[in-house]
Order: C-alpha cells, then sequence, then structure tokens
C-alpha cells in the first residue's frame, strides 16, 4: 500500500515553491458580510458584456473551426500583427510580428522566461518591494533575488548601479532584471522618464537584460503618460509583457511577449512543452474586440470608474484613518501602498481584521529580502462605492485599536518604505 504522504517524492523545485498569499487569502473571503481590498481584480461592472456578445457570436458564425481548434504555439497571426502593430502606434515600440508571442496571460510568461533563462542559484534583480507572483516564478525555479529599494519614483538608479557593482565583487552577475515601470503592483509608483532613461543606460552598461511588466499601463487617471522601457531599447535587451486582463477580462487569459526573435523562439519551445498553444478561442474574440474598435473606448470607460474609486478610498482614508498612517495617490492602477507605524505588524493584525469582515493584502510578501512588515496593500477596483467607504471604516477601526495597544513597541525589522 502506497505511503499516505508523497512528501519524499516531490522534487526538488516543487519544494521551493510558495502558494500565493493572496489567493489563499481570497479562498477565506466568501462570507457576503466581508468586504475585501486584497485581490487585484478587475471590477466585474467593467467588462463589457453587452459590446463582446456580437463579437462572440461573430467568431463562432464566422471562425468557429478555427477557433475551436487547436492553435500555433506562437498564437493568432492576425492577434499577433495588430499587437505589433499596436506597439508602434500606441506605445512607441514598433514590433515585428515575429517579435510577438501571445500567452496565457503575463504571468506565464514570467514563468517561462523564468524556465529559459534560469538556471538553479542565478541571480534576479527587482525593485524591493515587487510584484508577489513574480516572486513565485523566480523562486519556483529556484533563482536567488537581489533587491533593490524603491522610492516614491520607483527604483532609484544610483542604489541600482551599487547593487551591480556589489554583485560584479562577488561574480554574481544576474541573469536579468524585472520592473513593473508603471503603476507598479504592490506600490502603484511610476518611474518617469529620465529615471527610466537612466535605469536603461545602467542595464546596457552591466549587459544587462530588462523583463518589464506592463499589466496597468494603459489605466491612467491624470499625468502625463510615461514611455516604456522598450520604447527606448536600440540595444534589443527589453522583454515586455502585456496583458488584456485588466483593459479588457482577464476570463480570456490572453497576454503577449515581445522580445527579439531569439528568445521569443526559445520562450516558443518552452511553452510548446507547458500547454501548447494559448485559449483559440479567446484569442479570436480579443483580436475581433480590437478589430470592431472596443477596446480603447473601453478602457476610457474603466479609467474613469477606476479613478472614482481611487478617489473614493483616498477620501475614506482621509476622513477616517488616523493620522500615522501614510498612504500614495497612484496616477493610475489598481492599488494604494498604505505604510504603518513601524510598531504595527499587519500580518499580526489580519485576523482582526478578517474578524471585522475587512481584508487586505499584508507588505510583507512583496519583500523578496524580507521587510515591509508594517505597510499593506489595498485594492480599490473590485469594491462597490459603499463597499469601499464602510471598509475602510472598519478597516481604520482595527488600525486605531492596534495602534492603541502596540504605541512605544519598537520593531526589530523596521525597513524603511516609500
Amino acid at each position: 500500500m502506497m505511503k499516505s504522504t508523497f512528501a519524499h517524492m516531490f522534487s526538488k523545485s516543487s519544494n521551493n515553491m510558495k502558494s500565493s498569499e493572496i489567493r489563499e487569502l481570497l479562498k477565506l473571503l466568501n462570507s457576503p458580510e466581508m468586504i475585501s481590498f486584497a485581490g487585484g481584480l478587475p471590477n466585474p461592472d467593467a467588462f463589457p458584456i453587452e459590446k463582446l456578445k456580437p463579437v462572440m457570436d461573430h467568431v463562432m458564425a464566422s471562425h468557429a473551426r478555427d477557433a475551436l481548434q487547436y492553435g500555433t504555439t506562437e498564437g493568432h497571426n492576425k492577434l499577433r500583427d495588430v499587437i505589433a502593430r499596436g506597439m508602434g502606434e500606441h506605445y512607441g515600440a514598433p514590433q515585428q510580428m515575429s517579435n510577438i508571442l501571445i500567452t496565457n496571460g503575463s504571468q506565464q510568461g514570467l514563468n517561462l522566461i523564468s524556465k529559459v533563462f534560469l538556471n538553479p542559484g542565478d541571480k534576479v534583480l527587482t525593485g524591493n518591494p515587487t510584484y508577489l507572483g513574480a516572486i513565485m516564478a523566480f523562486v519556483a525555479h529556484e533563482a536567488s533575488i537581489s533587491a533593490v529599494t524603491i522610492d516614491e519614483q520607483g527604483m532609484v538608479p544610483e542604489l541600482l548601479e551599487d547593487k551591480l557593482k556589489y554583485l560584479d565583487r562577488r561574480k554574481e552577475h544576474p541573469k536579468f532584471m524585472y520592473l513593473v515601470p508603471t503603476f507598479q503592483n504592490p506600490t502603484g509608483v511610476t518611474i518617469p522618464h529620465k529615471r527610466r532613461e537612466k535605469i536603461y543606460e545602467i542595464m546596457c552598461k552591466y549587459d544587462l537584460i530588462l523583463v518589464e511588466d506592463d499589466p496597468y499601463g494603459l489605466l491612467r487617471f491624470e499625468g502625463k503618460r510615461e514611455p516604456l522601457m522598450k520604447s527606448f531599447d536600440d540595444e534589443n535587451r527589453v522583454i515586455y509583457l502585456g496583458t488584456f486582463s485588466k483593459i479588457l477580462a482577464p476570463g480570456f487569459r490572453v497576454g503577449w511577449m515581445a522580445a527579439p526573435e531569439e528568445i521569443i523562439r526559445k520562450v516558443s519551445i518552452a511553452k510548446q512543452a507547458e500547454d501548447l498553444c494559448t485559449n483559440s478561442f479567446g484569442q479570436f474574440c480579443v483580436f475581433e474586440a480590437m478589430y470592431h474598435n472596443i477596446l480603447f473606448p473601453h478602457i476610457e470607460e474603466i479609467v474613469n470608474l477606476y479613478r472614482k474609486k481611487r478617489d473614493l478610498m483616498i477620501d475614506a482614508l482621509e476622513t477616517h484613518f488616523p493620522k500615522d498612517v501614510r498612504w500614495n495617490k497612484p496616477q493610475g492602477g489598481l492599488f494604494l501602498w498604505l505604510v504603518m507605524p513601524d510598531y504595527i505588524n499587519t500580518l499580526t493584525m489580519l485576523p482582526k481584521a478578517i474578524e471585522n469582515n475587512v481584508a487586505y493584502v499584508t507588505g510583507e510578501p512583496f519583500f523578496p529580502n524580507g521587510g515591509g512588515h508594517n505597510t499593506m496593500r489595498l485594492n480599490y477596483s473590485y469594491a462597490t462605492d459603499d463597499q469601499i467607504v464602510e471598509g475602510i471604516k472598519r478597516l481604520a477601526d482595527v488600525i486605531k485599536e492596534f495602534i492603541d495597544e502596540n504605541k512605544g513597541k519598537i520593531a526589530e525589522d523596521y525597513v524603511s518604505i516609500p
């Protein structure tokens, strides 16, 4: 009879995998009384349901034989072509179709890049904090993450160069650097133009590849749009990841990678072993939504909806939160970043918040090298307007109670966070 545990049979790489705290937390939030600011979910009211119905009918009426079939690993050619041209028209980073690979969301892109580039023990550079899904992908492939502190304008070029000099002395040259330059997850910060240029200059100097993850870039509420790092990539060292999950519908699971052909060829081989091809029906629907000019007018509607929700949450924070708590005002995206007094541990506080039917994501998991015990991420896109106001009130009560209980205590692992 087989043993009741399989732990001795699991691979070394699978033992390095860690469950997403956010995904695990979402499982606990099914109570109708719970108000969750934890996920990074688009609002269902933002889905263009009525506009997509005729698109899907058209796909079934005119393209069903192909849309219901397996597709090529690289993706639906018409979709690849329109993305390649759109990278030039809308991003200032023109591509050829051969530079585009369609992925099952940008998360798959992170996993494929990790599979292609990383050997056990290889070094990856990220911001500190950074996107949890990226950390999970890199750690699952046994990489060692070296994080560079960010401030209110994102990664600090001088600190990046200091880190690279240090790693060079140790002969630990990173395989690549990962950034979310615009409306970063989790902090919502955006790297300004001049700082992007300086970061790119440093990358070239130290022969680095950059993975530029851009799921939120089109969700700008105000301010000047910053250029993609990919748009000044004259040395062909930027791998760009985009997705339709936040700007159309995540259920299609359609994203893309824009990269040099040599990288696209290698990643395509890795993808063949992973899933053969991306969802064909979803690709056809996304293409038709773009072809029939549904996408960009819809993005304008999303921006208006999410701007209102961001402002509503910030107004509620200003009304109800204690003055000892700091937060930012991102110019777009889905998240606010909050910093508690250093004697507050948001993980310790979370059960009390859930008991009071409000949930958030603790900041610590976003820090690859530790820290962030006094931070949290709030999502404003998913909750209703009434839930935002009520949820912030509930959370304020929990925080005030913890401040009263813990004031004067000194945290051992305090790290200054933007």
